[in-house]
């Protein structure tokens, strides 16, 4: 279990977490205050949208207003590259500079960190036979060791084109785990039913396996069902919209909320 504020992450039914992706100050404070009045546990701020993020000082007063705004409630703050589906690309010493300037500022509870931008899944996978890219993983490493002095880490990975294979999805969340996150995060796209059942499987057998909370969702219409079902599967916090959805397949977050309830009623 990880706590966030007052909300414990990894017990009892999952967390609802809704997205900002508005792109100016103060519509991203207006959806804000729209969020507040839902039924959500955890908001993402996510950067990569907003029109000023090159410009640390504008980060830094509209995270100073967003963590005013949101009274207490842990915010999520993610930089999602164009690489992993996001809004737009950015050098890896611009990503560790702005995500330890937000760990800084002590105005988010958490942050997202993409745990293949700095050393790729392949380049993982041939580590031990080279020093350097050995080196360059410890470099990674206790740059989130630092990060988690002020923050709780959610390590991530997102494939919007596919589900991989059952082994590359397992050896992917141990490889996040073993970065030492706080909270690994794997999303997938689905391309028929059995790759939905197959990443809620994996997440069941990772989730005994691993001593963390996980998150895991496959995406678009078909991987809704993950989304919902995450207390039976193991995956701890889901993802819903409350207006422009982030993602493919994000339920709305009141028919989330309902949906939750009923399957927890059942985990009693």
């Amino acid at each position: 279990m990880i706590q966030v504020g007052e909300v414990t992450i990894g017990s009892g039914r999952p967390k609802i977490c809704a997205s900002i992706t508005e792109t100016t100050r103060k519509a991203i404070i207006a959806a804000a205050d729209i969020l507040m009045q839902r039924s959500i546990d955890i908001v993402e701020w996510r950067i990569d949208f907003y029109e000023e993020v090159d410009q640390w000082e504008e980060v830094k007063e509209t995270l100073q207003r967003l963590k005013m705004s949101l009274a207490g409630k842990p915010l999520l703050v993610t930089f999602r590259t164009a690489a992993e589906g996001g809004n737009r690309e950015i050098s890896m010493e611009e990503y560790k500079e702005l995500l330890s300037h937000v760990a800084d500022s002590r105005c988010a509870q958490m942050i997202d960190v993409e745990i293949f931008k700095e050393v790729s899944y392949e380049e993982r996978i041939d580590a031990e036979q080279n020093p350097q890219i050995q080196e360059k993983l410890g470099s990674f490493m206790n740059w989130i060791e630092s990060l988690q002095e002020k923050v709780v880490v959610v390590g991530s990975y997102h494939d919007f084109d596919k589900t991989p294979s059952d082994d590359e999805l397992y050896a992917r969340l141990d490889m996040i785990a073993e970065t030492g996150v706080d909270i690994p995060k794997l999303a997938v796209m689905p391309q028929n039913k059995m790759d939905v059942l197959r990443l809620m499987t994996v997440t069941l057998d990772e989730s005994e396996k691993l001593d963390k909370p996980l998150i895991t969702m496959s995406m678009g219409k078909i991987g809704s069902v993950s989304r919902a079902m995450g207390e039976a599967f193991g995956s701890t916090v889901t993802f819903g919209s409350a207006g422009q959805a982030s993602a493919p397949g994000q339920i709305p977050v009141a028919r989330l909320d309902q949906v939750l309830d009923i399957v927890h009623q059942n985990y009693q």
